[in-house]
């Protein structure tokens, strides 16, 4: 079995460094998990397939006498990681954990990767509400319910994701 090498891409060229290395027959893997971004267009949380590790790839020489050096030039790369002169080589096990987690992460619905979880602390920041703050009592994928002391009284106020932050 030939060896998995980490790759250390230039900032945001991940896919661009990917793309040239399979050009060249290696074999790459790029591990992307969906996460949750705020939209500013749409002013709404949306899923978002992002690299689990920012800069790095890993790569398998297509074929056996297939040399890495050619790796360290490729458009969006930025270096083969190396331990003193050798280069890291990612055990099978750790790849097969890997893509495990990949797999659970993207499968799994958009409350499960939501930013906020029950019972956490947020402040509202857009609109009329700004600048109170409440305890989530529910997650869903469009909306939050967040407890409010509001004239007194403890209310459920639905609100968007995008109208809310973690409270410091």
């Amino acid at each position: 079995m030939t060896h998995w090498y980490v790759v250390h891409t230039k900032p945001q060229q991940e896919q661009l460094a990917c793309d040239n290395l399979v050009r060249q027959g290696y074999q790459v893997y790029l591990p992307r998990i969906k996460v949750l971004k705020r939209s500013r267009r749409l002013r709404r949380q949306e899923a978002q397939l992002e690299p689990l590790f920012p800069r790095y790839l890993f790569i398998q020489p297509g074929t056996p006498g297939h040399s890495i050096a050619p790796v360290r030039s490729t458009l969006g790369v930025t270096t083969i990681v190396r331990f003193g002169e050798a280069p890291a080589v990612l055990r099978h096990e750790t790849l097969l954990g890997i893509r495990d987690f990949e797999t659970r992460q993207n499968d799994a619905g958009l409350e499960a990767i939501s930013p906020f979880q029950t019972g956490e602390k947020v402040q509202v920041v857009d609109g009329p509400l700004a600048g109170l703050e409440g305890l989530i009592s529910s997650v869903s994928q469009e909306r939050v319910i967040v407890l409010m002391q509001l004239l007194g009284h403890e209310t459920r106020v639905n609100l968007s994701h995008h109208q809310l932050q973690v409270a410091g």
